[in-house]
């Protein structure tokens, strides 16, 4: 694909799979594949199959997935599993896209078939025009408009997946190899009633959010450490903060969470502990932020002198609301401007993947 495809604005090109279109596509690629009366079928099927996971998983053009030397630009061995494409995007830098836990294993598996193809290196060498033809006919044989099934939907596809998912834009940018930020807000461009549908979706979560956590970093995971029975997982934000939470080892493996993985960190405001001053406090949380004070607000006026709401800032702009008793701010003589430092513990982090 060209960079004019993805600005042209043709009609078929503002179609997009959702989720549930894309576990169709995907079955219709497994069911075909182990269908196969013939090993080269089979061979030929799985090659295309693998295609369809890469373009689904990472958002590449057609043209970057075929063009990849599995033994040169796959890293799948590392607790990261990541794809590397080369030239396109980025000026010219190239980009590291990380891939999903089934899509990394489904090409370990590929490449330790000495069966599936005489060159590893040729793994994705097919003709663009073949794989397009394959695609329709697989859209097709599930009910799917052929159309849906073309590489450069798929790709506008995940751009609006990772978007919903609420993934900076930066990053959706970097992740697809877009040069500009504008080229990949008017590619994941959404008609008006699809607009209207996501922020309806997106005003009901913030209102479920009002009650539950108000805090929230978003970020990859650094690092995942475990033991037992639990695993620590760190992740760092955007803003290059290091927030820990601790979770069972099993929803570590069932999660598939390996280091690059996006995730939030959500925080209820109770759970966030306030000190005064510059110096870091002696304390066992395992998260601890020097921050400013924004805005205190309390129930004074309507009588209410138990508790208040203490929003502090970060110095990446990131704001994290405290609810801490009336006494607590009148003690620690918080105002307006007060240098304080903010903490929670691992205990209280709630991880989101997805």
């Amino acid at each position: 694909m060209t960079a004019s495809d993805e600005t042209a604005p043709a009609q078929a090109e503002t179609r997009t799979l959702d989720e549930a279109q894309v576990a169709r596509l995907e079955q219709s690629f497994r069911s075909w594949m182990d269908a196969s009366r013939r090993r080269a079928d089979y061979a030929s099927r799985r090659r295309l199959w693998l295609i369809f996971l890469l373009l689904r998983s990472t958002g590449a053009r057609l043209g970057e997935v075929l063009g990849l030397d599995p033994t040169r630009d796959l890293d799948l061995d590392s607790e990261r599993p990541t794809a590397h494409f080369s030239g396109a995007g980025n000026n010219g830098e190239g980009r590291e896209v990380p891939l999903p836990t089934d899509v990394a294993r489904a090409l370990r598996e590929a490449l330790a078939d000495p069966t599936l193809t005489p060159d590893a290196a040729k793994l994705f060498d097919m003709d663009q025009g073949h794989v397009r033809r394959k695609f329709y006919e697989r859209a097709e044989a599930v009910g799917l408009p052929k159309e849906l099934a073309s590489p450069s939907v798929l790709r506008r596809s995940r751009a609006r997946q990772l978007m919903r998912q609420d993934v900076p834009l930066p990053v959706v940018q970097r992740l697809l190899g877009h040069s500009s930020a504008d080229l990949t807000a008017a590619f994941s461009d959404y008609s008006d009633l699809e607009a209207g549908t996501i922020v309806e979706a997106y005003l009901k979560r913030e209102e479920r959010r009002k009650s539950s956590a108000r805090n929230r970093f978003f970020g990859a995971v650094s690092k995942v450490v475990s033991g037992p029975v639990v695993a620590s997982v760190e992740i760092t934000s955007l803003g290059g903060f290091k927030v820990t939470s601790v979770v069972t080892r099993e929803s570590v493996e069932r999660l598939g969470i390996t280091p690059g993985v996006l995730a939030t960190a959500d925080i209820k405001a109770p759970w966030v502990q306030l000190s005064a001053g510059d110096h870091e406090p002696l304390s066992s949380a395992a998260n601890r932020y020097p921050a400013i004070v924004r805005r205190i607000l309390t129930g004074e006026e309507q009588g209410d002198h138990v508790a208040a709401e203490v929003v502090a800032e970060l110095s990446d702009g990131t704001m994290l609301a405290a609810v801490i008793t009336f006494e607590s701010v009148r003690r620690l003589d918080l105002a307006i401007g007060s240098p304080v430092w903010a903490s929670f513990g691992a205990f209280s982090v709630i991880l989101n993947f997805g």
